[in-house]
């Protein structure tokens, strides 16, 4: 189930995702109002006032292994390859919360682990992975 004024398309890469891979996952968060927003940001879990989860368009999603839900990047680099596949199914693109600096997961053409690390390399602060969050790219 979904919660209300997510993105049909988003809505769609994620029932794709679901076909094709053999990671579970749960979506944990769709649209997010301005106060929750508010929130998340006054306890430090969001890196500013507004959001795309305010528009619909991003979701944060929990993977699980064995029943069991994972935090490791590894694992939520075999999600963001299948959501970039479905992503690519259905004809849109996608932004990956694990590499913020790269502006479409669908065009990049090596493995996600290189893409984490070449974000971690050119940063001068510390780093800021939100490795279960997507969202829908608009051309």
């Amino acid at each position: 189930m979904y919660p209300e004024k997510v993105n049909t398309q988003l809505i769609e890469v994620i029932e794709e995702a679901r076909e094709i891979g053999e990671l579970y996952f749960e979506v944990v968060e769709g649209f997010r109002n301005r106060e929750r927003q508010e929130k998340f940001f006054a306890k430090g879990a969001a890196g500013s006032h507004s959001s795309m989860h305010q528009y619909g368009l991003a979701v944060s999603l929990l993977a699980y292994v064995d029943g069991v839900p994972q935090t490791c990047t590894r694992v939520y680099e075999e999600l963001a390859t299948t959501m970039k596949y479905a992503a690519q199914n259905v004809g849109v693109g996608l932004k990956w919360g694990a590499a913020p600096h790269c502006p479409n997961i669908c065009a990049y053409e090596n493995e996600f682990d290189l893409l984490v690390a070449e974000y971690l390399t050119q940063l001068t602060v510390s780093p800021v992975l939100n490795p279960g969050y997507f969202e829908l790219v608009l051309d």
